[in-house]
């Protein structure tokens, strides 16, 4: 593919998903590109000769006025066929349009076009792996290009030109190494966009639209000047004396400007943060806001005037809140350089990739062909000064064969972030970095005082404890890894058969010691046997270059833990056998007990601690709430407490009788996004195909595991301009865990009969954060009465609600 070649970008609209079961094309769009420039536009409705679904209409906003004069496809396709022939034919999403296209040619009785053809959806993968999400809505919003009505073929084309020369300029913008690499892989992309790839690599020359030279630019910079930032850190010597806190709100407006929006609440709240970790006492304090505070500048902002006694931990188990106060606190150090605040985010060493391992893979990527994400991960590891997993979206991050170049404690990129951490005033970690390297971390910092703790989402700090310190032993994997080595070492020669039948033969003994019987001391013992020999067996397998996907240091890992526990058995709760359900294999659970840890090593490990969230369940205030004798425990201000109340969540209580009149009186009030939680997956069958045929032709209605996974239909439905949510329970346990989109409107049917409290009091809170936020539900008198202080009920007596009551002012 040469850089002079022409382009068009095609975006068709369409009646279904295939030609053949009837569908046919009603708006097809073309984007010319010649030279690096947009050249021309061409774009026509087609008469389909058949009726447009409610439901394409809606998300297309094509009417059947819009092609009732238009050309017929049998029209149109010899035009179309003289316009596309010779250029190379780019699409976002390329098999749908391509394919498509040449159906609807073979229908009319036109030969199929045979064109070199690339897919920006795959290049826009590889070449912004951060991207929050690659539909053609959620790249243009990222790379700010223009898209001035998605899911209409002409805009969507000229959208998708914008994207391809983003990803060309983005292509030709990468570091020589990082091309080099890049374009030695094949990638086994989708038709010719490797092609197009290693052009774009080796383009020269400038782009004539000035927002893509911009914000590719933008990128560029911040990455250098993310790593000039972090390679200075280590050596910058602390700040002996910080200026003069801001106390009133109009000091810190002169100090930050008024776009932070400091009411008196928040104020408030950043005076009490900033005295408590002032403080020399020892405390855990249990703040509730409200749930209308932007909490996470509210603790930040005192940190950059804080004395330099102690160093401040923000710990949660959430990545994606690490990387927003990260973020926060850049921008709140770009307006403060003279506090010099150094802040670093600390992973555990497997959150990291080790570039050695890296370079491996991509060896042997060259001689039997490249994975997608390493291509990925290639071009993030030219943007990333820190090489840290959480940086990437959940898609890469989770991927299986990330940890086979996962970084150890002995990796270069782990020791220079620790050694970062060293000279930091604020870590940012998640919880197990903290349980396995604060001490050390607190030991060779050499403060005045322990560090303070800071916890924006404590929700998970259970949980976290039973992860980090109990221990899951999968033993049905093991064996089945072992067996799979044997195999493979039986068609050693003679001599190396050898050495693989005694660390064989040493794993069957260890294994035979192991039964549901033992007592707990001997299960750790036993365990402990199968660790050794199963790290001998790994480290053997990586030398005889078999293949494995046991890893030496995930089993280090492990057997680290497991010594730790041994060495401290009062902190084991039980130990079980468990059955995973998904492979029938067996696992051995060392549970540990959360409360012990809690209070007897983690509170020692700290000054002070500071949880600060608006909800709590019951369960997790007592649990944190539980400290030893000697540990202070103080009450948040009156006006903070006060503030907790000023916005009551309008409510419509409805009765079995009245349930559906209720709800209807809430479309007819316009709202646009609306949320159904039913009690089990039956009931949201029942309500997604009632609410369906019902709304169908004026929301897009999404269904928890029926239209996609939860979270995945939970994203989609926000992005709709009208939508309906389904869903089960499981939305309400995962709202604060998964940082879930929340429709202003929450419907739950029936809930007198399944809701529990506190997943009640959590959704209440919630949807207090939005004035606008609606909450229509069958509560029981005694659900009412748990949250009855926080709602504003609209129909006393839970009689119909006026529709007027329900529009947003």
């Amino acid at each position: 593919m040469k850089e002079s070649a022409a382009f068009v970008i095609v975006d068709l609209e369409t009646t279904s998903p295939s030609v053949e079961n009837g569908g046919r094309i009603i708006q097809i769009g073309m984007t010319f590109v010649k030279n690096k420039k947009i050249v021309e536009h061409f774009d026509s409705f087609v008469n389909p000769a058949q009726p447009i679904d409610k439901k394409i209409q809606q998300l297309t906003h094509i009417s059947p006025a819009d092609v009732r004069d238009a050309p017929f496809f049998e029209e149109l396709a010899p035009s179309l066929q003289a316009l596309l022939q010779g250029q190379v034919f780019v699409a976002h999403n390329v098999n749908f349009d391509l394919p498509y296209l040449n159906a609807e040619f073979a229908r009319v009785g036109l030969p199929e076009l045979d064109l070199q053809a690339i897919d920006t959806v795959q290049l826009a993968q590889i070449l912004f792996p951060t991207a929050p999400g690659y539909r053609l809505s959620d790249l243009t919003h990222y790379l700010d290009l223009p898209l001035t009505q998605a899911h209409r073929a002409n805009a969507d084309a000229e959208a998708t030109a914008y994207l391809m020369l983003a990803i060309w300029q983005k292509a030709q913008a990468l570091p020589e190494k990082t091309k080099r690499t890049l374009l030695s892989v094949d990638w086994n992309l989708l038709r010719q966009s490797q092609d197009f790839l290693k052009m774009a690599s080796k383009s020269k020359g400038t782009f004539e639209t000035p927002v893509l030279n911009q914000r590719v630019q933008q990128m560029i910079e911040k990455r250098k000047e993310s790593q000039r930032r972090f390679r200075i850190l280590e050596h910058k010597k602390p700040v002996e004396k910080v200026a003069t806190y801001p106390v009133s709100i109009s000091d810190k407006v002169a100090a930050l400007g008024r776009d932070l929006e400091i009411d008196k609440q928040r104020n408030e709240v950043m005076n009490r943060v900033k005295a408590f970790v002032d403080s020399s006492k020892h405390e855990v304090a249990i703040w509730q806001t409200s749930p209308q505070l932007k909490k996470t500048v509210s603790y930040l902002l005192p940190l950059f005037y804080t004395k330099r006694r102690k160093t401040n931990w923000l710990l949660t188990d959430d990545l994606s809140l690490i990387v927003h106060q990260k973020e926060l606190l850049k921008k709140l150090a770009e307006r403060l350089p003279e506090q010099d605040l150094r802040f670093v985010s600390l992973y555990q060493p497997s959150g990291y990739l080790d570039d050695s391992k890296f370079r491996s893979a991509i060896k042997r990527a060259r001689e039997k062909g490249g994975n997608f994400w390493q291509a990925q991960i290639l071009v993030w590891l030219s943007e990333t000064p820190t090489a840290a997993f959480a940086e990437l979206p959940r898609g890469i991050r989770s991927h299986p064969d990330l940890s086979e170049v996962a970084a150890d404690e002995q990796s270069e990129v782990f020791q220079n972030a620790f050694a970062e951490a060293k000279g930091a005033d604020v870590v940012l970690a998640t919880y197990d970095t903290f349980f396995s390297w604060g001490r050390e971390l607190t030991a060779v910092q050499g403060q005045k005082e322990k560090p303070a703790v800071i916890l924006e989402k404590p929700v998970g700090i259970q949980q976290a404890i039973q992860d980090s310190i109990g221990l899951t032993l999968p033993l049905g994997f093991y064996q089945d890894q072992v067996a799979r080595l044997a195999d493979q070492a039986a068609q050693l020669p003679a001599k190396g058969r050898g050495v693989w039948q005694v660390n064989l033969h040493n794993w069957s003994v260890a294994c035979q010691k192991i039964d549901q019987n033992l007592t707990e001391k001997d299960a750790l013992k036993a365990a402990k046997a199968i660790l050794d020999r199963l790290i001998a067996i790994s480290e053997l397998a990586a030398k005889t270059k078999l293949h494995t996907k046991l890893l030496v240091t995930s089993l280090t890992e492990q057997r680290s833990k497991l010594t730790w526990l041994a060495a401290h058995q009062e902190i084991i709760d039980q130990t079980y056998w468990t059955i995973d359900d998904e492979r029938g294999q067996q696992n051995l659970t060392f549970a540990v007990k959360e409360e012990v840890f809690y209070q007897k090593y983690f509170l020692k490990q700290v000054s002070k601690l500071l949880a600060i969230s608006s909800f709590y369940p019951e369960s997790l205030r007592t649990f944190l709430e539980s400290v030893p004798r000697g540990i202070a425990q103080p009450e948040i201000g009156e006006k903070v407490k006060k503030a907790e109340r000023n916005l009551k969540l309008k409510t419509v209580l409805s009765a079995e009788r009245n349930e559906d009149k209720q709800i209807q009186a809430a479309f007819e009030a316009g709202r646009k996004h609306l949320l159904f939680v039913a009690e089990d997956f039956n009931s949201v069958k029942h309500w997604y195909y009632k609410l369906s045929n019902k709304y169908g032709d004026d929301y897009m209605v999404y269904g928890q595991d029926l239209s996609a996974p939860l979270k995945k239909a939970a994203w989609q439905a926000s992005g709709e301009d009208r939508s309906i949510l389904v869903a089960t329970p499981d939305y309400l346990k995962d709202l604060f865990e998964q940082s879930l989109p929340l429709p202003e409107v929450a419907v739950l049917p029936r809930a007198n009969r399944w809701l529990e409290m506190d997943d009640l009091r959590l959704l209440v809170v919630a949807l207090q954060k939005d004035p606008n936020s609606l909450l229509l539900a069958s509560l029981s008198q005694k659900q009412v009465q748990a949250v009855k202080d926080d709602l504003q009920i609209l129909n006393p007596g839970r009689r119909l609600v006026k529709v007027g009551l329900l529009k947003v002012k």
